[in-house]
């Protein structure tokens, strides 16, 4: 279980970082799907039948939202009928319109169930479909199903009988539209598997909203054994040709791919279920939680490892650094405290105050005054008075 729990974690957290490119690439592979199964059952349009037009068609598809497929497989689909008959074209172009406008208003966005219902109706396997629809979905999902279910079965009509509707000429127009129309839903097949396929879907939403322990299992295994109780009475009642041993193993095997998807969606443990009461001033509330499964994924450590420890084979014992440096410097040696005080008065000379200030009047020279007036009067040049003046001071 824990193994489960951790790959459902890893492949949330892969979607989450490659959504970008998964979603595209998804609408790719379902829209070339889809062109593939048209132009294989009726490709009487060799031009759509080319490779290279598929291709295309499906890379523009890939960027464009899931209803463009929807369109674009019913213009495929109207295009090659009109290469068959005018008038089986023009009948399934109006059932087409009436379809799509109806799953258009109630769940325009179950794009997803109309093109992957015929597809796996043409496969045997159309199980499945409500069963996941109606635990994702809408009570309105049981809509596009139907609408699904519809076209798989008006392409099956054509396919059976292209030969009858491709002599049909204009003059018979009301009576070879009726043959049509009648062909189409007349089939009792697709009666019945509208019914058991929409009612299933609707039964599985039903259910699984219910508050009550395992709602969503109940609803798969509920929702499974509705599809098979109507069709068994299908073909009991209708005497319809479908393989009771394809629809026990098809409605089994849908049952198991729908508890694995309903695990990957939804996990909880109802042992830890809480019932919690509050209120406000105009409502008391009544809530139930209960915890969903969740593991945390280990973290990865990597131990890197150099290649010269990788190439030893003998562990060496490592040295602390105070080993290698005695190492290097040899052992120590002891003094004794009166020689380590012989050594620092050595080294520091302690001079007395009378020798400091000695050192002090021989560095710096003082000067008196007197010696200061003396270098001043010989540095300035003195001027005898003229004899001018002299003259006239006598």
């Amino acid at each position: 279980m824990t193994e489960l729990l951790l790959f459902r974690e890893r492949l949330k957290g892969f979607y989450g970082r490659f959504d970008i490119f998964i979603i595209p690439l998804l609408k790719f592979i379902l829209a070339i799907t889809a062109y593939t199964v048209i132009n294989r059952n009726i490709g009487y349009m060799e031009k759509l039948d080319s490779p290279t037009i598929v291709l295309a068609v499906s890379l523009v598809n890939a960027v464009m939202p899931v209803n463009a497929i929807v369109l674009f497989s019913g213009i495929f689909i109207v295009i090659h009928l009109y290469r068959l008959s005018i008038i089986c074209a023009g009948v399934i172009l109006l059932l087409f319109t009436l379809l799509f406008l109806l799953y258009f208003h109630f769940a325009p966005r179950d794009g997803f169930a109309v093109l992957v219902t015929p597809i796996l109706c043409t496969l045997g396997f159309p199980y499945l479909v409500p069963l996941c629809f109606g635990l994702t979905g809408t009570i309105f999902s049981a809509i596009p199903i139907a609408c699904g279910v519809i076209v798989y079965y008006s392409i099956n009509f054509v396919k059976s009988n292209s030969a009858v509707l491709q002599d049909m000429d204009i003059e018979a127009l009301s009576k070879e539209l009726k043959s049509v129309v009648d062909g189409i839903a007349g089939n009792r097949n697709m009666r019945v598997m509208v019914i058991a396929l929409g009612l299933s879907c609707v039964v599985v939403y039903l259910i699984h909203k219910l508050s009550v322990k395992y709602s969503w299992t109940i609803a798969v295994i509920l929702g499974a054994i509705t599809e098979l109780v109507i069709m068994l009475w299908g073909i009991l009642h209708y005497d319809l040709e479908i393989s009771t041993t394809g629809l026990f193993f098809g409605c089994l095997l849908s049952l198991v791919l729908a508890l694995l998807i309903q695990f990957f969606i939804l996990s909880v443990d109802y042992t830890r279920t809480e019932y919690l009461q509050f209120q406000d001033d105009e409502y008391y509330y009544y809530v139930k939680a209960v915890p969903k499964l969740s593991v945390s994924i280990p973290e990865k450590r990597v131990k890197k490892i150099s290649g010269d420890e990788e190439e030893r084979e003998v562990p060496v014992a490592r040295k602390s650094q105070a080993a290698i440096r005695d190492e290097k410097e040899g052992p120590p040696v002891r003094k004794s405290p009166a020689s380590t005080r012989t050594e620092k008065d050595s080294a520091v000379v302690r001079k007395s105050p009378a020798a400091t200030k000695s050192e002090k009047d021989s560095a710096a020279v003082r000067r008196t005054p007197a010696s200061t007036r003396t270098e001043k009067e010989s540095g300035t040049v003195k001027r005898e008075p003229s004899p001018a003046k002299q003259d006239k001071k006598t």
